[in-house]
């Protein structure tokens, strides 16, 4: 889901609706939850793919690579490169 209208959407639900009975079932919003989720996944990816942060952030919907940045920076205090970096990784 690209956001809270598609999710309204396939639940069959006006936007309205579909907002108060997320919020009653989940306490948070359903915006919220979203970009929760789609930290998470960006998060993954960071420590678990050699993707380019381009291509990761492309793949999630930013403009550029410095709007990615920033959405990085924001939800995990460090950048695409400083969280890929202080991974610890196992000698071979």
């Amino acid at each position: 889901m690209k956001n809270v209208k598609e999710f309204a959407e396939l639940a069959n639900y006006s936007i309205s609706g579909f907002e108060k009975r997320f919020k009653k079932v989940f306490h948070v919003s359903a915006y919220h939850w979203m970009k929760e989720q789609k930290a998470k996944e960006i998060l993954y990816q960071i420590h678990n793919s050699d993707k380019p942060f381009k291509e990761i952030g492309w793949d999630y919907g930013f403009a550029s690579p410095a709007q990615f940045n920033d959405f990085c920076k924001s939800n995990f205090g460090m950048t695409p490169g400083q969280i890929r970096s202080s991974i610890v990784k196992p000698d071979d």
